[in-house]
């Protein structure tokens, strides 16, 4: 393979993370829960990972519990949101480009008497923190925002509107999705009272995730069983992934600013050389700096994709769980439906490179030439 540019869809396991995952499967493979010297030790191991992915958030160890992954994670928040709060009132405020584990659970909630508004992107794929704030009334109970959007990069407003939905209703509660954002930028949890996190977006391993709760809220769990996890997310923990989620988390910030940086450099590369081919950018400028989203406006995404994977490229047609479906966030920008059908999504990590960005630059101009 000469350039996997789908980080946003997964990222290869870090070295760092496999070897925690093996230790985890080899030497503390002790149920956390029991009381042998195999279970402390499994214990300590859980506590340690807990702490690393607890400072990668920035938070308390305490208020983070382990989930099977950030679909887990939202589905726990926005529900036990809606159950805590619906005597204060059933109005819950979204956007239309959040990801699926958001917008469907919103759904079902819609089905069971909720009202949910979604505010619209512009054009350009940006959420204003006007428009957000401007949904806000005085019987909403719930805000749920993406930190970072997962198929153009956009950063959403969610501190601003955070705040001021927590001035306008203090007991409201306010979850932030994220999942693209864990050891790329900062996520501040001033008014936030939940946030999803993912371990296989940063170097992790897949089936774990976190959910970040404050300290004193008191939330339903989604599952019941042994009480595991301060009795929110009950069921045996999955020690090697855990162990490597903690990992992958740590090996990240110690490079996090650096690591911002290269994906910059390598995203302003680009743009540049796909602009340059002709292509439209459906990304914001002030975008995320491990997401691109580009269309050729011409053509099927299907079709660029298989072209490009033939020449040893991996990208996608944007999230991941869409399977072929018209992107949900580029029909809410309004853009034609050219630039939709063709949209592909070019997703970086820290150990993307130059070359890469130019095997896809090369294969993409091949490609076009298709149409």
């Amino acid at each position: 393979m000469r350039a996997y540019l789908d980080n946003a869809a997964t990222t290869a396991v870090l070295p760092q993370a496999a070897e925690a995952a093996l230790r985890a499967m080899t030497e503390c493979y002790g149920n956390p829960s029991s009381l042998h010297p195999l279970g402390r030790q499994a214990r300590e191991l859980l506590q340690q990972s807990r702490g690393q992915v607890a400072r990668a958030v920035g938070c308390a160890a305490e208020c983070l519990i382990f989930t099977s992954g950030g679909t887990e994670s939202i589905n726990t928040a926005l529900r036990a949101a809606a159950r805590k709060n619906r005597h204060l009132g059933r109005h819950i405020v979204s956007t239309s480009v959040e990801h699926d584990a958001v917008l469907n659970t919103l759904k079902s909630l819609g089905q069971e008497g909720f009202e949910i508004t979604l505010v619209a992107p512009g054009r350009d794929g940006s959420v204003s923190a006007e428009a957000l704030c401007a949904a806000l009334r005085p019987d909403t109970i719930l805000l749920s925002v993406m930190a970072v959007n997962n198929e153009t990069g956009a950063v959403l407003p969610a501190a601003q509107a955070a705040a001021a939905l927590k001035r306008r209703s203090p007991a409201a509660l306010v979850h932030v999705d994220g999942v693209q954002a864990l050891c790329k930028q900062d996520l501040p949890l001033d008014n936030v009272d939940m946030a999803s996190f993912s371990a296989h977006k940063i170097g992790g391993m897949k089936g774990c995730g976190a959910l970040y709760i404050r300290r004193g809220l008191a939330i339903t769990p989604l599952l019941f069983g042994g009480g595991q996890e301060n009795g929110v997310r009950s069921g045996t923990e999955g020690m090697p992934q855990i162990a490597a989620f903690g990992a992958a988390c740590e090996a990240r910030m110690k490079t996090r600013a650096a690591d911002a940086a290269h994906m910059r450099a390598l995203r302003e590369r680009l743009i540049a050389g796909a602009r340059a081919l002709g292509a439209h950018i459906n990304s914001p400028e002030n975008a995320a700096p491990h997401i691109v989203n580009l269309s050729m406006g011409r053509g099927r995404s299907e079709v660029y994709i298989r072209a490009l994977g033939e020449r040893g490229v991996c990208v996608s047609g944007g999230s991941a769980c869409a399977r072929g479906r018209a992107s949900h966030v580029l029909l809410a920008q309004g853009l034609p439906k050219s630039n939709i059908d063709a949209a592909l999504r070019v997703s970086l990590c820290p150990e993307s490179t130059e070359e890469m960005i130019d095997c896809f630059l090369e294969a993409l101009g091949q490609a076009a030439r298709l149409f």
